[in-house]
């Protein structure tokens, strides 16, 4: 805040206390009203409108703002009634359509929301201010990547992008995995601000997810000459690395980032992994682990990775017990009830030891779905359940199958339960029939 507007809001609030008389001119009120809005400070912006209305009591722009106020108290149905009221006004008005389109969007009638952005469009003429550059914000942050995308390129179509029009877009399409597409925006955004570290992570992030393990590299190394100290950027640097198998080199950007942040709990993970990877080193990731265990116990992570060096050095009991904690963190990461499995696998292949674990598997239940609880049900799906987290497809295929035609609600459980398995081609081949 300027010291102009500082003097205006003490004023404001001087009159206020001392219940004297209130008159300031449109802009000075907007003004007030703006601070209080940025400050979330609703009660007090929707005071200040009140004074405001008595002064001015046909502005627009007042009443623009009323409905904002409407907007972020949540109370959606008073603001629509007070757009209708201003539209039979000022049927001109484009704004009208934007914070109509808004609530539609946060109603989930997208249908809607976007016939009414397209009107907003149409009646700025070609004036794309600020609040037609919202539209895109919108859609984006209630998850509407492809209808986001219509607003994104009205703005590139016409010239009138920057980067943050590109960043937007280039998001867009990686949201929606189109990748190439996210590129080409992601460095049309950079064009625009070559200086913008987050840009640069982000970048690097999509080459990295894509195994371009080179262009990342280029990426953060860019992004951290712009800023070394930036935290994301080391890291992502540092996953590179590890991914690639570059361990040595690695070890080198931890140790240089241990240094900094010497109780950070994802980079000791890493050093960890470094170490798990690399043959001979399996105490020191041990001890890597077992000191972020210490750091931060209700992280699961470091306990994954301890669970494997003990798998690894045949300790499957106490890698058993470590995955458990894990599981218990996250109870529905795939990753770990698979290594669970194989764990028991490991162990020991006796059938009635197999059958003892399954019996004692926790009953399966989705009240979501309204399946069946019958026993007989229920036995089968969590003899699925188990199958498929020890990576015996047929075996889960096969109980999966009779949990069906007990109660067609049993895929969709599975799939509630394990997403990724919808991907599986064992279980796209032999479920086809259910799955069209």
């Amino acid at each position: 805040m300027d010291i102009e507007d500082n003097i205006l809001i003490r004023k404001y609030e001087m009159l206020l206390y001392n219940k004297e008389s209130i008159y300031f001119d449109v802009e000075e009120f907007e003004t007030i009203i703006t601070h209080y809005m940025l400050e979330e400070r609703y009660a007090d912006a929707l005071e200040a409108l009140i004074h405001a209305e008595l002064c001015h009591p046909e502005d627009i722009e007042l009443a623009l703002h009323k409905i904002r106020i409407m907007m972020n108290l949540d109370n959606f149905d008073r603001a629509f009634d007070l757009l209708k009221i201003l539209e039979e006004k000022r049927h001109d008005l484009f704004e009208i359509h934007v914070y109509k389109g808004h609530i539609y969007t946060l109603n989930d009638e997208i249908e809607n929301a976007v016939k009414e952005f397209e009107i907003a469009f149409e009646k700025s003429h070609g004036l794309y201010d600020f609040e037609l550059q919202y539209i895109p914000d919108i859609l984006i942050e209630q998850k509407y990547f492809d209808e986001a995308l219509i607003f994104l390129h009205k703005f590139i179509d016409s010239d009138k992008a920057d980067a943050e029009i590109f960043f937007n877009a280039g998001q867009c399409y990686e949201q929606i995995s189109n990748l190439q597409e996210a590129e080409k925006y992601y460095e049309k955004a950079l064009d625009e601000n070559p200086f913008n570290e987050r840009i640069w992570v982000i970048l690097g992030s999509l080459h990295l997810n894509a195994n371009n393990f080179d262009k990342a590299m280029e990426a953060f190394e860019f992004a951290l000459s712009i800023n070394n100290n930036d935290y994301i950027a080391s890291f992502c640097k540092i996953v590179t690395l590890i991914q690639s198998g570059e361990y040595d080199k690695a070890i080198d950007c931890i140790m240089d980032t241990l240094s900094k942040l010497p109780n950070d709990v994802n980079v000791m993970c890493a050093l960890g992994e470094c170490y798990e990877n690399k043959q001979g080193f399996e105490e020191e990731a041990k001890d890597c682990y077992t000191k972020a265990i210490s750091q931060e116990i209700s992280f699961d992570l470091p306990y994954w990775g301890l669970s494997k060096v003990l798998y690894a050095q045949g300790d499957i009991e106490s890698a058993i017990q470590v995955i458990d904690k894990a599981i218990e963190l996250e109870p529905d990461n795939e990753d770990y009830l698979y290594f669970r499995g194989q764990c028991f696998i490991s162990l020991c292949n006796d059938k009635n030891v197999l059958e003892t674990i399954l019996q004692n598997l926790p009953a399966v239940k989705d009240a979501d779905t309204g399946a069946s609880e019958d026993s007989e049900f229920i036995n089968k799906h969590k003899k699925a359940v188990f199958f498929y987290n020890i990576g015996n497809m047929e075996d889960c295929c096969k109980y999966l199958l009779e949990s069906i035609l007990i109660d067609s609600k049993g895929l969709e459980m599975f799939f509630n339960l394990f997403p990724k398995a919808k991907d599986d081609a064992y279980i796209i081949n032999y479920f086809g029939k259910y799955l069209k």
